[in-house]
């Protein structure tokens, strides 16, 4: 059915002299009287275009009698209001409903000072602090004198000097004697300074040199001997006394400790006073200094 009421918008009235008046589709609504007359020159207002959707055009238009309407006067027929503090003038005049919103300029400010692609982000520049650590002073060593070591005795020497000593290969004599070191001992250098051992070469063995360390370190183990005895007992094997004094030299043996093993096999087969004990080791071969030594391992 069609509805017989015109559509909302403004209308010359007939109950008001044919004056312009809003019809809101019901009924006609009557101005609210602005405190302060508005002029034909302040009544023609140019609505910003940021102020309006997008798809509404900037125009200006003339502006009717002196005739203002309350903002919260909806142009759709709704019901909803704006409060009177915040109310927006409307000029009169306006053809096919279209409302001229002359309080826009309030929301967006006029000098656009709140225009947030004007305002230039604020820099700022901090100065960290670097701390700069000095390096420790480095730690300096003496290095040891271990000539005349064993290549084994060298290294435990060296590490526990705080140096860094090479490793030994399977190819090194890990018995054979220290004869220099670079740096030289008693060199000032920074710890963990790798150290590099010169050793004793192994000499190249005859086949009878070979076999008479072999019987040495055999009766070694068998029981207790001395330097010259020894050397006398291989003599007796039939080895000349070159390899004989060469194997018993070269077979590792530690004459102190002999002569305490042949002191206590003394004891162990018979009783034996200091004096004779003594007689019967300086018999064996031993040294007056190689005796005391087994005399006091034994207790006397």
């Amino acid at each position: 059915m069609t509805n017989p009421n015109p559509a909302p918008g403004w209308y010359p009235a007939p109950h008001a002299n044919n004056e312009q008046r809003y019809w809101d589709g019901v009924q006609w609504l009557e101005p609210q009287q602005p405190s302060t007359p508005m002029t034909p020159e302040a009544a023609t207002v140019a609505v910003p275009t940021a102020a309006l959707p997008n798809d509404v055009p900037t125009k200006e238009y003339p502006a009717g009698p002196s005739t203002t309407v309350d903002a919260s006067v909806p142009v759709d027929g709704t019901s909803a209001k704006k409060s009177k503090k915040k109310g927006w003038i409307i000029g009169g005049s306006i053809a096919a409903g279209v409302i001229l919103i002359g309080g826009v300029a309030n929301a967006v400010g006029g000098a656009g000072s709140n225009n947030v692609a004007d305002e230039k982000p604020s820099t700022s520049t901090v100065t960290a602090e670097q701390t700069v650590e000095e390096p420790e002073p480095a730690v300096m060593v003496a290095v040891p004198d271990v000539t005349g070591l064993t290549a084994t005795e060298a290294l435990v020497a060296l590490s526990a000097a705080g140096l860094n000593p090479p490793v030994l290969t399977t190819l090194a004599d890990p018995l054979a004697k220290v004869l220099a070191t670079s740096p030289a001992a008693g060199t000032e250098v920074e710890e963990g300074t790798e150290i590099t051992l010169t050793l004793e070469e192994k000499p190249k063995l005859t086949v009878a040199q070979e076999n008479a360390i072999r019987s040495a370190q055999n009766y070694l183990d068998f029981t207790g001997f001395s330097r010259s005895g020894l050397i006398g007992q291989l003599e007796y094997e039939g080895f000349s006394t070159e390899d004989a004094t060469f194997a018993v030299d070269n077979a590792g043996a530690d004459w102190n400790l002999e002569a305490a093993e042949k002191a206590q096999s003394y004891l162990d087969f018979s009783s034996f006073s200091r004096d004779g004990l003594y007689g019967q080791l300086e018999y064996e071969g031993f040294l007056p200094s190689e005796i005391e030594y087994g005399l006091a391992a034994v207790g006397y």
